[in-house]
C-alpha cells in the first residue's frame, strides 16, 4: 500500500510556491499518494497540478476569509442560520483583534481562528505537510491525523513583515511539528534566531528547480513583441508595490528613458498593485516603456527572448523566479536583499546592485552597453548547477520520522 501525504496550501496562486511544489509532485516517488487541501479553489496554477494528485474540497465557506462586519447582513442570505452565527462570533474576534492590536492582532486572530474551526480531514496520513505558514501550520496541528507534520517557511523569517506578524502565533504551534522546513541556509539561521528553542526541527530543503522542464517549457512559441528591436527587459513576480520593488521599476525606467536608452521594460505577474504600477507608469510618462503582460502558465519563452532580467525585489526567501533565470542563462540585474548572496556572486554569475532606483538604472545601462560582461555572465551559468532534483530525495528522507 502507498504511503498517504497530504499537502495544505491556502491557494494556488502565481509564484515561487506554488512553482516549488508543483515540481515537488513531479519529482516524488510513486510510492507516494498524495492529497492537496487548498483552503480556496483559486489561482492560475491549479490546470498544472499532475491527474495523480487528489485535490480535495474546500474546506470552509468562502465567507469565513472575509470577516469584515460589513458582511454581516449580506452573509445572513448566504450562509445557514447556525453557521451565519459563527461567522458573526468570528468576525467580532477579528475586529476586536483589531481594535486592541492593529492588523498584526487582526491576522493572528484570524488565521489561529481558521486554524482551529477549519473542518478536519476524515483520513489519517503517513506524512501532512503545511507548504505555507500561518493558517496552513495551525490547521496542520489542530486538525489533521498524521504521524509526521512538517511546516514550510519561504522566507527570511525576521525581514519578512507577513511572516513574523505571526511569531506570537508561530511560537505556540511551531514546537507541535516534526520538522520544520525552510530553503536556504540565511533563512535557517533567521528562524534559528527567532526560535531558537527548537533548532533541532529546522531543516533546509531548497526550492525544486528542474532544468530539463524549464528548458523543455522556454521552446514553446510565443508573439514576444517580436518587430521590437530594442533591449528587451523583464520581471517576473507578484506586482507588490514594496516587496517586489515596483517603485524602483518605475523610477529606474525614468532614468532611462532620459537618457535615451531604446529598451522596453516587461513585466510577467499579476497582483493587487497592477493598477497601480500602470497609473504610475503614465504618470511618469513610460507608459511607452513599461509593459505589464500580466500572469503567464507558460512565462519561460519570454525569459529566453530577454536581453536582461532585472529582479529589483526588497524582500526575498530564496527566489525561485532567480533560480529559473539562472536555469535558461540570461544576463540578471538584481537587487541586495539580504538572502541574495545565497544564489549570486557579484559580476560572476549576475550584478548586484542597492536598492536604490539610479544603482539599478546604471547596473542595466552598463550591461546593454558591455556585451562582453553580458556574454561572461552567460557563460558562467551555463556551466553553473541549476538544477536540483535531488532535493526531492532530501524532503523524502523527512517522511520516514
Amino acid at each position: 500500500m502507498k504511503a498517504k501525504l497530504l499537502f495544505i496550501m491556502d491557494t494556488f496562486p502565481l509564484g515561487g510556491i506554488s512553482k516549488s511544489l508543483l515540481a515537488l509532485f513531479n519529482e516524488l516517488d510513486d510510492k507516494y499518494s498524495v492529497d492537496l487541501l487548498l483552503m480556496k479553489h483559486e489561482g492560475i496554477f491549479i490546470p498544472l497540478i499532475p491527474d495523480n494528485v487528489n485535490l480535495l474540497p474546500e474546506p470552509i465557506e468562502t465567507e469565513f476569509r472575509n470577516p469584515h462586519p460589513k458582511n454581516v447582513f449580506s452573509y445572513a442570505k448566504s450562509l445557514p442560520f447556525n453557521r451565519w452565527i459563527k461567522w458573526c462570533k468570528y468576525s467580532a474576534a477579528c475586529t476586536f483583534g483589531k481594535l486592541t492590536g492593529g492588523l498584526h492582532r487582526q491576522v493572528q486572530t484570524m488565521d489561529s481562528w481558521l486554524g482551529k474551526n477549519t473542518a478536519p480531514l476524515q483520513d489519517t496520513y503517513d506524512a501532512a505537510i503545511a507548504y505555507q505558514g500561518g493558517r496552513c501550520i495551525y490547521y496542520l496541528v489542530e486538525n489533521i491525523q498524521a504521524r509526521i507534520k512538517i511546516g514550510y517557511v519561504h522566507s527570511d523569517y525576521i525581514n519578512n513583515v507577513t511572516d513574523y506578524m505571526l511569531y506570537p502565533t508561530d511560537k505556540k504551534y511551531f514546537p507541535k511539528l516534526n520538522y520544520i522546513v525552510t530553503i536556504s541556509d540565511r533563512c535557517a539561521d533567521s528562524l534559528k534566531t527567532v526560535f531558537p528553542d527548537i533548532t533541532g526541527k529546522i531543516k533546509v530543503i531548497e526550492n525544486i528547480c528542474s532544468t530539463s522542464f524549464i528548458r523543455n517549457m522556454a521552446g514553446q512559441y510565443v508573439d514576444f513583441d517580436n518587430a521590437y528591436r530594442g533591449i528587451r527587459l523583464v520581471t517576473m513576480g507578484r506586482l507588490d508595490w514594496y516587496v517586489k520593488g515596483l517603485d524602483f521599476i518605475i523610477e529606474s525606467a525614468r532614468i532611462l528613458k532620459n537618457r535615451n536608452i531604446d529598451f522596453r521594460w516587461y513585466l510577467l505577474g499579476d497582483g493587487n498593485d497592477r493598477n497601480k504600477v500602470e497609473t504610475a507608469a503614465r504618470e511618469a510618462d513610460i507608459s511607452d516603456r513599461i509593459y505589464v503582460l500580466g500572469a503567464k502558465t507558460n512565462p519561460y519563452p519570454y525569459l529566453l527572448k530577454c536581453d536582461i532580467y532585472v529582479h529589483p525585489s526588497r524582500v526575498e526567501g530564496k527566489s525561485v523566479a532567480l533560480d529559473e533565470v539562472k536555469a535558461l542563462a540570461k544576463p540578471i540585474v538584481v537587487t541586495n536583499f539580504s538572502t541574495v548572496n545565497d544564489q549570486f556572486t557579484n559580476n560572476v554569475n549576475a550584478v548586484i546592485c542597492g536598492m536604490e532606483p539610479t544603482e539599478i538604472a546604471d547596473s542595466i545601462q552598463a550591461l546593454i552597453n558591455d556585451t562582453d560582461t553580458r556574454n561572461r555572465l552567460i557563460e558562467n551559468l551555463k556551466t553553473e548547477k541549476t538544477g536540483n532534483e535531488e532535493q526531492a530525495l532530501i524532503f523524502q528522507s523527512l517522511l520516514n520520522g
